[in-house]
């Protein structure tokens, strides 16, 4: 999945310390759901809290992130 790659590779950019298995320091990827709809929600745990963040892409490419 394109979108999928495009997450890891923005936690990669604004994560230092970023591993490919979806350790991040002090927050962890706990999974990517990508929908038919444009968008995607990437579930990651930050000091014991469970933040989804939503990914808008156009054409292809993230267009918008948010923090639900």
């Amino acid at each position: 999945m394109k979108e999928a790659q495009a997450i890891k590779e923005f936690f990669a950019l604004v994560s230092p310390g970023f591993c490919m298995d979806g350790e991040l320091p002090a927050v962890r990827v706990e999974g990517i759901e990508v929908r038919n709809d444009g968008h995607a929600i990437a579930r990651v745990e930050a000091d014991g809290r469970l933040l989804p963040i939503r990914f808008t892409f156009d054409e292809g490419k993230i267009a918008r992130v948010e923090v639900l």
